[in-house]
Order: C-alpha cells, then structure tokens, then sequence
C-alpha cells in the first residue's frame, strides 16, 4: 500500500471518483477549508462528508455518539454517493431522538477503543448497521477529544478500495486529524458566541451601574467634579453626591448653603463581580431610613449587616463617607478602611486621618463611628480610589498620593471642573492612556459659604 502525496495525479482520482490503491492526503486547499470552517455541526458534516468524497471516492460515513450509558446512536449519516441520509443534529445529546444501534452482531465494533476493520458481508442479513452503511467493508475509527472517545466514525467502501487493505491506524489518524480542525472551529465558533453574550451581560450590567451614579446634583453653596473610570466595561467604584437638608433639618433655611453627603466606595478586585457588589450595596442604602442619627456612621453600620449574604464573600468594601453641615462650620467623617481624604486649606494640603476603621463586609456586628473636622468656605476636599493613586507607568513606578498632593498643592486653579482636568493629565501621562488597569474614581467638591453668609 502506497501514501500519495496531493498533486495532480490526486486532482485526476478525485475527478475520476475511482477506486484506487493510493491513500490520498488532503492537499493545502482542502486542509485551508478546513481551518476556515466556522458553521454549525450539520455543516460540519457535510464538509467533512465532501472532503472525503474528493479524497477517496465512493466512501459511506456514519457518525455514532456512544453515551455512558445505554445503547449507542447514529447521529448523522452519508452514502457512499454523498448523499446525507441522516441530518446531524447535536452530536452531545445523550437524550437524542437519534436512532439507537444495539445490534448484537456489531457491538464489538461500536464499543471499541481501538480502530478495527469489519466485513459487514458476513454478518447476519437483517443487520442494522449492514443496512444502513450499505457496504460491504467498514472500519471503525474512534475520534479523540480531551483524552476520550465519545463518538466513533464509521467508513463504508468496496472490497476493492483503497481503504480496505489501508492500515486502521493511518486512516485513523486521518479521521482524526478532520475531527480535530471541525472540532477546533466549533470550539472557536461556540467561545466567539459566549463572549458576545458576556460582552452584553456585562455591558447590561455596566448601564445599570451607571444609571445609580449621581446626575449631577445641584446643591446649594457647592462646586463639584467628579472622574468615573472602571478599568473593565464594569467596576467596583462607587460613589454618591448628596442635597441632605432636610434630613439635618426638617426646617432648613433656603437661604442656607446645602448640607450634603458624600459617599465614595471601592469593591475589592473589579470587573463584572465588583460591579454587583457596587449595585448592592447601593440597594442596601436606599433602604435605610436613617435611626435617628444622620451621621455616616449609621448608615455603614447598617449597610455592612446588611451587606452579608447567606454564604461567605470573597469581596469587601472600603468605604469613606461624610456629611457636610454648613451651619455648624463642620463635617462629620466615617472611613472605613478607605484611603484618607485631602483638604487644601490656604494652599495648603494635609490628609484626614479620621477614623480609619475597618472595611464593610469582614464583621457583620461592627458598629462604626463618626468622627467630627471643621470647615470653612472656600475647603477644597478630594475624594479618591485606590485606582489613582497605584496607577504604575511603564517602570512599575505608582502615581502615589504624594503626587496627588503636590498637584493640589501647585495648581491653583479656582474650580474643581479645572483642577480635575489638570490631575487627570498627568494621570493619563503617567499610566499612558486614560483606562488604568484599576478602577478609578476621583470627587473633588469646593465648599461655599457658611448659615448667614453670602454664597460664592
């Protein structure tokens, strides 16, 4: 027995559809059809059903998918003049309406794990699979995925062809190797649709996220800017920008500059996950109705019992929360686990190191506290993640709160629209482009004046 090599005496066999003592290999242009392939499993076999009508002439394939469990089934079958006789439907489906195949007389063949080769001539007259394969020899070619054969290829053909005295070993390896590329490229094909449909899952998610982030917020007395940036289509940054008056005072002067609050949140790690945990905590704080203190500290105590589900998380939050109350000259700060908060007073910029507690999400029974600093109109408070400041240039060199203070400190620019785009350049100098590969969020506010003074 001979191999032949593609060329034109295998242009001239495929043309002539005659039996032949040569072996044919599929040539460059049959294996490029392959590795093109991108269609579904009925395709699949049509394509392969083609391939080896133009490499081998008159050859029958069936295709039998051999479950755990009961008796195996013909999943797609084609004649040995190319004709498909048996559409192939999904060739994993164990509960198929496919047609069962428990001949006694052939179930050697359809349970090996070695490829043999069968005279079908000699088996019983009323045999099945004689009948169907409607040739008198056949091999049986176990095809291997992942290290198991869950289907076998049946090929059907003359005493006189070539694939009769053909070593099984060859032809298997050649059944395997179209099984392999097919396979590959419903694999492609399958992976290239679950990633279309996560890509619109997560960016489903990441709508809804933002439809939670403030609009905006007109509040009396204050200047505000904020850059909103997750490192994925979702993130785990959160934050909120709050009109809080009447809650501090039922009777609360309109002429007053607005008492406000100000949340800013991190979810640990980011992405699709982070996202959910950042829209749940959301819904635990609508929920609250304050307890009588309208402090930050209740509203996180309440939001980290809340915040535990019925299992054990493999996220936390660090959250830093404050109420600004104009008419007392002060703010009340909650900070849990969160990085400090800056304030440039005068020019100058120091860190709030008030209540560095520990994150939501580690004790579910934590009670938080506030902790009270003092304001002045014309303070200027920064708010920001993690994600700013361990953004890394290309040495690994991080932005660094450092750097964020001496940009504070140098920059005197009189709002905070102008003093956030001054940061933003040269984060997005620093880390080369404008998506860091943290989430990142950063709430600059200018507080205005104070009860009984003119607004500004």
């Amino acid at each position: 027995m001979m191999l032949a090599q593609p060329g034109a005496n295998s242009e001239s066999v495929r043309a002539q559809r005659e039996p032949t003592n040569a072996l044919m290999l599929p040539d460059s242009a049959q294996l490029q059809r392959l590795s093109a392939f991108d269609g579904d499993f009925a395709a699949a076999w049509r394509l392969h059903g083609a391939l080896i009508q133009e490499l081998y002439g008159a050859v029958a394939s069936a295709l039998v998918l051999r479950p755990a469990a009961g008796a195996p089934r013909l999943v797609a079958l084609t004649d040995a003049g190319g004709r498909v006789q048996v559409e192939a439907g999904d060739p994993f489906d164990e509960s198929t309406a496919a047609l069962g195949l428990d001949d006694p007389a052939t179930h050697a063949l359809l349970t090996t794990s070695a490829p043999l080769r069968l005279d079908l001539a000699a088996l019983a007259p009323d045999s099945l699979l004689a009948q169907l394969i409607g040739q008198p020899r056949v091999v049986a070619l176990p095809l291997f995925v992942a290290g198991r054969s869950t289907h076998l290829l049946l090929l059907g053909f003359t005493a006189e062809h070539a694939l009769a005295e053909a070593p099984v070993e060859l032809v298997q390896v050649l059944a395997n190797l179209f099984a392999a590329y097919l396979h590959g490229a419903l694999d492609r094909r399958e992976l290239a649709e679950e990633t279309r449909r996560a890509r619109i899952e997560v960016r489903d998610l990441a709508d809804v996220q933002r439809l939670l982030l403030p609009d905006n917020p007109q509040i009396r007395g204050l200047a505000h800017a904020a850059h909103y940036q997750p490192s994925a289509t979702a993130g785990g940054d959160y934050y909120d920008l709050m009109a809080l008056s009447r809650l501090v005072r039922p009777d609360y002067p309109a002429e007053w500059p607005d008492a406000f609050g100000m949340i800013l949140a991190d979810v640990s790690g980011h992405g699709a996950g982070a996202a959910m945990e950042a829209v749940q905590f959301d819904a635990i704080l609508r929920t609250y109705t304050g307890g009588g203190s309208p402090g930050p500290a209740g509203a996180l105590s309440y939001a980290n019992k809340h915040y535990f589900s019925r299992r054990a998380r493999s996220h936390f939050m660090t959250v830093v929360s404050l109420l600004h109350l104009p008419h007392e000259n002060r703010a009340l700060i909650c900070n849990a686990g969160h990085l400090p908060p800056l304030r440039r007073r005068d020019g100058r910029v120091e860190r709030l190191q008030y209540g560095r507690e520990i994150p939501l999400g580690i004790l579910r029974e934590h009670v938080f506290t506030d902790e009270s600093f003092d304001t002045r109109a014309g303070d200027l408070l920064v708010l920001y993640t993690d994600g700013i400041t361990e953004a890394r240039d290309a040495n690994g060199q991080e932005f660094g709160i450092a750097r964020l203070e001496r940009i504070l400190e140098q920059r005197r620019l009189s709002t905070p629209e102008a003093l956030l785009g001054s940061i933003l350049g040269e984060l997005f100098t620093h880390q080369g482009g404008e998506i860091g590969s943290d989430d990142q969020t950063l709430l600059i506010v200018r507080l205005g004046g104070s009860a009984g003074s003119p607004l500004n």
